[in-house]
């Protein structure tokens, strides 16, 4: 009797363990999202007519859904887009308003909206590792002190080489940047460029396996403001990002996470060619709003434009005397009246809280196509160096934006067309079963695969 029982135990023990080992092979394998930002990148690109060699981005086109254009937020510049594309919401609302502080003063040495404490709003990154997941960012815009795992921030703005350095000293976990060097057997360059880039992005995944990792290239974004748009030196930054996605996606292969893992290629503006600055700056100082020194740094201030390029803003030190906005927008009126200067239109109060822009400035002013906002202090009209610019309105076509997605929760429906940029995070967050602000936008549904 005793030998019976013990049969029978062992019996249903292995019939346990059959049952155990049958629910662990019915579970689904662990979600995952590469999100890739190839700056700048305009959708014409890898339309049916460019000749730019893009096989990595044709690959997912041919499996996935892009959109021949994706209207961006106000203004069309790097650190507010990229926050959008993470949280579904436009400047207004996640509080990155441009990618520079305003700061008429100087107290700040240009510093840029660097430290992720600045976003009013839950990202795609907090709302992962708030499900349990785990995130990871490399050169992603507004990361520092982000709710991420892995993350090897952006500050390219800091140009000398020792703030490496500082770079490192924010990496999180401590000391990845050591462990990659260690791993690739070559040390990192200053400032970091995309083959870097692409390389942590690599390492990262194979080693932690993120269920949700973002990658910004920036190259194709300096090559076209340097050389022009349309330039030979641009298209090959934007080839040469297509090839470094094409190192993902095999990575991606041979790991076996194709099946798992929807990509996400995004850009955050597009571009124009430049012919003129025009600087605010220079009007109200000969109006007595400003003051300078003799080398025209700021002593003093009524009235202070913020250039975002092919857009700016205006702070007042005084916003609610009436007579200093009459006056400022008198000079702003002048200054539009002249088609010399460029000036498309000028915002109001009312306008900027309407396109969700900057909330602390008095005025906003976008500039025509071609025309782009400086600082100088000494002169309206400047000569120009670079070729290649954006930060204009988002409703002007030329700077509409990338997308293009492929993987298990993405239907083969082709162009989706015009699609705003507000969709994309939600998008993304729906696939991972994640929450994202009440403020959010709606997912892109027409996209969507029955998994």
């Amino acid at each position: 009797m005793a030998c019976f029982e013990r049969v029978r135990a062992i019996a249903l023990a292995a019939i346990a363990c059959g049952w155990a080992a049958s629910l662990v092979a019915a579970q689904p394998p662990a979600r995952h999202v590469v999100m890739v930002s190839i700056d700048g990148m305009r959708p014409q690109v890898y339309g049916e007519s460019s000749q730019v060699k893009l096989p990595a981005l044709r690959r997912l086109m041919q499996r996935g859904a892009w959109s021949h254009g994706v209207t961006g937020v106000m203004p069309t510049v790097t650190y507010p887009s990229h926050t959008t594309m993470i949280t579904g919401v436009t400047p207004g609302v996640h509080g990155i308003y441009d990618n520079r502080i305003a700061d008429p003063d100087g107290t700040s040495g240009m510093a840029w909206y660097w430290y992720a404490r600045d976003i009013k709003v839950t990202t795609l990154p907090g709302a992962v590792r708030a499900a349990g997941g785990t995130a990871a960012a490399v050169s992603w815009p507004v990361t520092v002190g982000m709710d991420l795992d892995y993350n090897v921030p952006e500050m390219i703005q800091v140009r000398h080489r020792e703030n490496l350095e500082l770079v490192d000293a924010l990496t999180m976990p401590a000391h990845l940047l050591d462990a990659y060097v260690k791993a690739s057997g070559k040390p990192l360059s200053w400032p970091i460029n995309d083959d870097d880039r692409e390389g942590l992005a690599e390492w990262i995944l194979e080693q932690h396996q993120p269920t949700l990792l973002l990658l910004h290239l920036a190259d194709s974004d300096s090559m076209s403001h340097e050389h022009g748009p349309d330039s030979a030196e641009a298209v090959a930054a934007i080839e040469h990002a297509d090839l470094l996605l094409g190192r993902l996606l095999d990575k991606l292969s041979s790991m076996h996470l194709e099946a798992s893992t929807d990509v996400v290629v995004v850009s955050d503006h597009g571009f124009v060619s430049l012919t003129q600055v025009v600087n605010l700056n220079a009007a109200f100082k000969a109006e007595g709003l400003l003051q300078t020194t003799a080398r025209g740094s700021v002593t003093s201030w009524e009235a202070h434009a913020h250039s975002a390029g092919g857009s700016g803003y205006v702070m007042l030190k005084r916003p609610d005397d009436p007579q200093l906005v009459a006056r400022v927008a008198a000079v702003l009126q002048k200054l539009a009246a002249d088609p010399a200067n460029g000036i498309d239109r000028v915002l109001t109060r009312q306008d900027l809280e309407s396109a969700s822009a900057h909330l602390d400035a008095s005025f906003g002013v976008s500039m025509k196509r071609g025309f782009y906002l400086g600082s100088d202090t000494s002169t309206v009209l400047t000569p120009i160096s670079s070729k290649g610019g954006h930060g204009y309105d988002p409703a002007f076509p030329e700077l509409q934006s990338s997308l293009v997605m492929a993987g298990p929760d993405v239907a083969p429906t082709g162009d989706i067309g015009v699609v705003p940029m507000t969709r994309i995070a939600p998008t993304v967050a729906a696939w991972l079963g994640v929450r994202l602000s009440a403020q959010a936008a709606e997912p892109l549904t027409t996209v969507s695969s029955t998994r």
